[in-house]
């Protein structure tokens, strides 16, 4: 016959590691419980600003490839700003500019040269091909 305290404690181990899959458990339910609000509330977000550009996505890729001179490479809805703006992406010379359009009057708010084109090139360099591209 089995010794009783073998038994106790085998089964107080058992116990003990469901408790701690229960609490992880719940602990990732509630994790994904979060994330789907905050997701929804961003997208809504995202939906009322883009339903107040006056502008599409395309009209803003023309207005920066004609202030750049290059061929857009990407495009898309800026979600981190307050206001309707567009991110373009143009590629002129080797080098990506970033372009901010404004999505309710089609107007260029910024030009600067992505961080990852602009690696090889000094300080100066770089200001001055900015400061040229806003001209």
């Amino acid at each position: 016959m089995k010794n009783p305290h073998n038994i106790i404690r085998t089964a107080l181990i058992t116990v003990a590691m469901m408790a701690v899959i229960a609490a992880n458990t719940v602990t990732v339910i509630a994790a994904n419980a979060v994330q789907p609000a905050e997701t929804k509330e961003n997208e809504a977000k995202e939906q009322q600003l883009y339903s107040q550009a006056k502008i599409s996505l395309s009209e803003a890729i023309k207005a920066a490839e004609q202030k750049i001179g290059g061929k857009a490479v990407e495009a898309e809805f800026d979600d981190e700003s307050d206001t309707v703006q567009f991110e373009v992406e143009v590629l002129k010379d080797g080098k990506i500019h970033k372009v901010m359009v404004d999505g309710e009057t089609g107007h260029i708010l910024r030009v600067s040269l992505d961080d990852e084109s602009n690696e090889g090139l000094e300080d100066d360099e770089s200001k001055e091909s900015i400061e040229n591209e806003k001209e």
